[in-house]
């Protein structure tokens, strides 16, 4: 069975120490196993500033018996173009860091780096030649990530599929094509993070906006499922309440048979990743990743 694991995320400007989010995440929540946001560090400063900040998280997270699992990129870094940015400096700028991350994910004794990879411009997007020029230096430096996180101690690097035409990879065809040139990257293992409500690609086949279809047919590539709740229509990052669940897509039970289903599924982790809207009540975002963690606990 997958661990149940949850993206710290939600924590973002409310809870930043790793004190307050750690206490939260082991006696509220109730959950051991944390997938670390790059949103609640900073990796800007000097290493020494650096270091101190995973001492303390890896000192929090002890007292509350919290694993750290993976860190992954948050809504920061998804805001940004990073490794298909139109300026060739930025693009070197967020492979720098990445890596950063991927070494910061060292200190904090995860094993896993990952998040979203890229999204091309307007104008390089329509430009078929400029896009396929991207889209290899793309790998290129996907395979320097892999190289770095090797030499780190990591095991996996992990790409997010996404929802938007311009946030390659975002078809089941792209990814599976993309993963036989992993197989040629020569450090850590890279491969998928799977959403499941990235399946909303509004100019997709209607088969293909089915996120239990993705779930098939990437389950081989992807160690840890990304949870949310949605209509299929949009990637709101709902949690999963009394209220979402009467119109939502995503159920336990419906996950877990496909996994059960698919074909060499290597999903070792169920993350859940919701981010409550910044403008509601603190109390209200606690109670909806309470009831996110008990609608999943005891299921995976």
């Amino acid at each position: 069975m997958p661990t149940l694991s949850l993206n710290n995320g939600f924590a973002m400007k409310r809870w930043p120490e790793p004190e307050v989010w750690a206490e939260l995440i082991a006696n509220q929540m109730r959950v051991a196993d944390v997938q670390l946001s790059l949103d609640l560090v900073d990796l800007s400063g000097p290493a020494t500033w650096v270091e101190a900040q995973a001492a303390r998280i890896r000192k929090a997270c002890a007292n509350e018996g919290i694993v750290i699992s993976s860190v992954f990129s948050g809504l920061v870094d998804y805001s940004a173009n990073m490794l298909l940015h139109p300026d060739g400096e930025m693009r070197l700028a967020a492979l720098e860091r990445y890596k950063r991350g991927i070494e910061f994910c060292a200190l904090v004794g995860a094993d896993t780096f990952g998040g979203h990879m890229g999204a091309y411009s307007v104008a390089d997007y329509g430009n078929p030649a400029r896009r396929q020029a991207l889209a290899e230096e793309q790998l290129d430096h996907v395979s320097a990530l892999s190289d770095h996180a090797g030499r780190a101690g990591l095991r996996y690097v992990l790409w997010e599929p996404m929802p938007v035409a311009r946030e390659f990879p975002s078809t089941i065809a792209e990814c599976l094509g993309h993963a036989e040139r992993f197989a040629g990257m020569g450090g850590a293992t890279v491969a998928y993070c799977y959403d499941v409500g990235h399946a909303c690609r509004a100019d997709l086949p209607e088969a293909e906006q089915d996120p239990y279809l993705w779930l098939t047919r990437l389950s081989h590539l992807s160690p840890i499922v990304h949870l949310q709740q949605t209509d299929g229509k949009r990637d709101y990052h709902w949690c999963f309440t009394e209220e979402t669940n009467a119109i939502g897509i995503i159920h336990p039970n419906v996950v877990q048979d496909t996994l059960a289903k698919a074909t060499g599924s290597v999903v070792t982790h169920l993350t859940l990743e919701v981010f409550p809207p910044f403008e509601a009540e603190d109390e209200k975002v606690l109670a909806d990743v309470i009831s996110s963690c008990n609608y999943w606990r005891g299921k995976t």
